[in-house]
């Protein structure tokens, strides 16, 4: 299946696709569920939570969709995989018009804010022989320079909110935020024929 994957890096690391979702939407949506963000992986001490667009059960919990999948499955001795992830929640309908065209190709979807000093320290998403899933990336609220800064390999991103991305991390990268909070969307995609030309046959730039 890596094969895929090399298709997707072939046009660039990070690239913009041709789907949005709506950005107003889905700030006031949010608005109502302002009681029911989780920690986000709480076994780490870094102001950052997550409401859950897909998961395991279909809720809201948070448990495990919001943890670190690996670790919990250290713990738990299980072998989640973020292609497990993918029963819609009621959130789903707010990034319908982004992601609707990978319905059927989900794997572990949601939102995250973060706060100031908020981060995710320099890491891989894979890195290992096989790829089963890729990453799109929707920023919302405060994601560029100087409210927050992605840096992938070496180099910082700029992004449009409300636009769809394609965003090759298993390169290492890092995201910190500086402002009051940055506020996105990362969705794991299962790596297929179909939803690699779903990527394909949507690039903003051809």
């Amino acid at each position: 299946m890596s094969y895929l994957y090399d298709c997707l890096t072939r046009y660039g690391d990070c690239y913009e696709l041709n789907f949005k979702v709506d950005k107003k939407l889905i700030l006031d949506e949010l608005l109502i569920y302002k009681n029911d963000w989780v920690k986000y992986n709480p076994r780490k001490n870094i102001p950052r939570y997550g409401l859950s667009i897909t998961s395991l059960d279909g809720g809201l919990s948070g448990i495990p969709d919001l943890d670190s999948v690996r670790e919990y499955n250290i713990k738990n001795n299980l072998n989640l995989d973020e292609i497990d992830f993918n029963k819609k929640t009621e959130l789903w309908n707010l990034v319908d018009q982004g992601l609707g065209e990978f319905d059927g190709h989900l794997g572990r979807t949601h939102f995250i804010k973060m706060d100031k000093t908020g981060c995710f320290p320099p890491h891989r998403d894979q890195y290992s022989r096989e790829i089963n899933s890729f990453r799109l990336f929707i920023p919302i609220k405060g994601c560029n320079p100087p409210d927050s800064y992605f840096i992938l390999d070496n180099k910082i991103l700029n992004f449009t909110d409300g636009k769809v991305y394609f965003i090759n991390t298993c390169k290492e990268h890092t995201i910190f935020t500086t402002g009051e909070y940055s506020l996105f969307v990362v969705a794991n995609i299962i790596l297929s024929e179909e939803s690699v030309d779903k990527v394909l046959s949507n690039l903003s730039i051809t």
